[in-house]
């Protein structure tokens, strides 16, 4: 089978325990949830999908060369996401951005996964351990495979990152001891910025913000009027925004009806803000080798450190109106 991916191209998959999740209903419903949540709407340009973003993890699992197991966990890993992604998170409010690992177990559970990889001798509780893949989601603010592949394919989508620094930037990073790194500094530096500027630029635009309140307030009003319930955000996007139109809800059309392009935000200061809360500044502070050590590249480059802390104090809470 062969997948053509936007920024890794033909990507020719022949294992047969890949190829069988791949083509699994959990997989398949990943291809109906959009990897930004909600921002889309408004700026069309954000067109990934869960499905391209998990078939790219696994894509960098094996080019890393991790054993099979942790290839299968890297495809997997956001089988549990819900409908508009993290919007879940602004719903229930989540600091980690993490609402939809708390069910892993039990999507998986139902599906026909545990089937597939035990008909292919791979033991469920391995794969669905993340003690046993520290690649997959080392903690912030190493690179993992999952950050790797989002900064990839957001930057490229949006605009941002031309496909000679993707392979740049591919072929400058390695492994040793479950920890990705550069040899070069100054590559190392870059990658930094790049990170810290998509998070400024895309994950944390105003727009985005405003985005994602939009539509969290459209499936509150809908679970307060009981017109959608909890289970309905394990389908798809599709699914809920369906029934968020069929609510016949004045309130819930408000915020739909201001979820279209053209309606761009800008940052205010709280008590200006349209909406205003917590969000999550990110950044990566990779390891560079140097000779036989390994240091952080802000050790190497102090002014990385204040880049971001200036970066963390400004935009862990965001205030955002209609321009």
């Amino acid at each position: 089978m062969i997948i053509k991916d936007r920024i890794y191209g033909d990507l020719d998959i022949k294992s047969g325990v890949i190829l069988d999740l791949i083509n699994s209903q959990p997989l398949k419903r990943l291809r109906k949830i959009s990897q930004d949540g909600a921002p889309h709407f408004i700026q069309p340009v954000r067109d990934v999908n869960r499905f391209e973003h998990s078939v790219g993890v696994w894509y960098l699992s094996k080019k890393f060369k991790v054993p099979l197991e942790e290839q299968i966990a890297s495809l997997l890993h956001d089988v549990p996401h819900t409908a508009f992604s993290h919007v879940a998170d602004f719903i229930y409010i989540n600091e980690k951005h993490d609402f939809h690992e708390k069910f892993t177990n039990e999507v998986i559970a139902r599906s026909e996964i545990p089937k597939i990889l035990n008909k292919n001798g791979i033991s469920s509780s391995k794969v669905f351990s993340n003690d046993h893949f520290p690649l997959l989601e080392n903690n912030l603010p190493d690179i993992s495979l999952d950050r790797l592949d989002y900064f990839l394919r957001d930057g490229f989508t949006v605009g941002f990152l031309p496909k000679a620094v993707i392979n740049l930037l591919l072929s400058e990073i390695h492994v040793k001891n479950d920890l990705f790194y550069f040899n070069d500094k100054q590559v190392a530096a870059m990658f930094t910025i790049l990170f810290v500027s998509f998070s400024r630029l895309i994950w944390l635009d105003p727009t985005a913000h405003a985005a994602f309140f939009l539509m969290a307030g459209a499936i509150k009003e809908a679970i307060n009027l009981r017109v959608l319930k909890e289970e309905d955000l394990f389908t798809d996007d599709e699914t809920v925004l369906r029934i968020l139109r069929k609510a016949n809800s004045s309130k819930i059309n408000n915020y739909l009806n201001s979820l279209v392009p053209g309606n761009e935000f800008e940052y205010v200061p709280k008590d200006e803000a349209e909406f205003f809360g917590l969000n999550k500044p990110r950044w990566i502070d990779p390891w560079v080798k140097t000779g036989t050590e390994m240091q952080r590249v802000s050790k190497l480059v102090p002014s990385i450190s204040y880049y971001f802390e200036e970066f963390n104090s400004r935009y862990k809470y965001i205030g955002v109106r209609r321009r």
